[in-house]
């Protein structure tokens, strides 16, 4: 189970670096592609309003990522790390659930985005704290 656990929290720290970290540099690209937002029919300060808007939660993506990495031997062994690393998980798989029934269903790329962060996240609930990371 140890395994598993490891091999999840690796997979979404990995997804938050990667994604996040991108997002800060390719926003208008992702938002054009991924999300079909034409940002070309939208007034110029509202297209850099969104923009500013999707770089800033990229780089709290990104910002999260990196707490997770650097900390990772700390939420393993520190109850207060774990609880920290858990109210970010949770965050997130809180606001797809929230969007899932207020919003719709989205893309299945994002419902298996949420499948694995909820799996990290019952996983790493279920952990108990018993030495560093290795």
């Amino acid at each position: 189970m140890e395994h598993i656990t490891k091999l999840f929290f690796c997979l979404y720290v990995i997804a938050l670096l990667l994604i996040g970290g991108s997002g800060l540099f390719i926003a208008p690209w992702e938002l054009r592609t991924v999300f079909h937002v034409d940002l070309d029919s939208m007034s110029a300060i509202n297209a850099a309003t969104l923009i500013n808007q999707y770089r800033f939660l990229k780089g709290v993506e990104f910002a999260s990522g990196c707490f997770s990495w650097h900390w990772r031997r700390e939420i393993y062994s520190i109850p207060a790390f774990r609880h920290t690393f858990l109210v970010i998980v949770w965050a997130g798989v809180g606001g797809r659930l929230l969007s899932v029934f207020v919003d719709g269903e989205p893309h299945v790329l994002f419902l298996g985005f949420l499948i694995i962060e909820a799996i990290t996240g019952i996983l790493m609930s279920l952990r108990r704290s018993r030495g560093a990371y290795a």
